[in-house]
């Protein structure tokens, strides 16, 4: 058993008490970051799933972009949305094997540059752009025909930037074909405009004043991948999320899936909503 797996059970049974007096928050979203879920794994989401429905209930897009917007009733929840990066085939996939019977409905965030991309061409730019790792294997990504579907079922489609480049660092002109014009494509391609944007790799070094300004001139949320609980009082450039790793122990799984990481993260938090605040 590994360090990681051995540590879980005790960190997750002392912040399960911890969590007895603090309270969430008013308007908090757990959100919860996912990417390629290809069949292995879909036994294990369908789990995560069902425990996050049970423990803090799930919610879609629409009525999570209400809360952070405190246009929901005022409460102490926290409930659940989850997300996916990329735009993976395996995405469309798990919406209908696993996320649609259960009744939930998710946010997927998508590049359109990629998309656009002859199919042949698109593996080695999924290695490349996204991956980072020339010896991967590139999981397949959706078509348009597979991302329209997916709103249709009620599920929400979210930028990820033109071709996944890393923003920090950009010169203005390519900030906003990363950000503006992907944004006109996606409007283009689903016949509106879309609310979400989360920046590629989600740290915060992939990121900087200028990259959120221009985020923020074209979306009102944008999500990152640093860890925290999102809430209406936050800056929403700047919304964290929980990264879970479906391959992991259980314990840990509800670990990051309950915000048990996320006291490890706050300084980057707080380096991340002054960024945001920049605007």
């Amino acid at each position: 058993m590994s360090l990681r797996a051995l540590l879980a059970r005790p960190l997750l049974a002392a912040h399960r008490l911890a969590g007895l007096v603090r309270r969430p928050p008013l308007g908090a979203v757990r959100m919860v970051i996912l990417h390629d879920v290809p069949p292995l794994q879909w036994e294990a989401l369908g789990r995560l799933v069902k425990h996050a429905s049970r423990r803090f209930g799930v919610i879609g897009p629409d009525e999570a972009r209400a809360r952070l917007a405190g246009e929901a009733k005022p409460d102490r929840r926290a409930p659940v949305l989850f997300t996916f990066d990329d735009g993976f085939r395996s995405n469309f996939e798990v919406a209908g094997a696993v996320l649609d019977p259960l009744g939930v409905k998710a946010l997927f965030f998508v590049c359109p540059g990629l998309v656009d991309l002859p199919q042949a061409e698109q593996p080695a730019a999924v290695v490349t752009r996204v991956l980072l790792r020339p010896e991967a294997e590139a999981p397949a990504l959706m078509n348009w025909d597979d991302i329209r579907a997916l709103e249709r079922a009620g599920h929400g489609i979210g930028c990820h930037g033109m071709d996944h480049a890393r923003l920090a660092g950009l010169e203005a002109a390519t900030l906003e074909h990363q950000v503006g014009a992907a944004g006109r494509r996606l409007a283009e391609a689903l016949g509106h405009r879309v609310a979400w944007y989360a920046f590629t790799f989600g740290d915060v070094g992939s990121i900087d004043a200028a990259a959120l300004a221009a985020i923020g001139a074209h979306f009102p949320l944008c999500r990152s991948g640093v860890r925290g609980l999102a809430h209406a009082g936050g800056h929403p450039l700047a919304l964290p999320a929980e990264a879970v790793d479906l391959d992991a122990d259980w314990a840990w799984q509800c670990l990051a899936l309950e915000g048990g990481l996320a006291p490890l993260y706050r300084r980057r938090l707080a380096a991340l909503s002054a960024m945001a605040g920049c605007r």
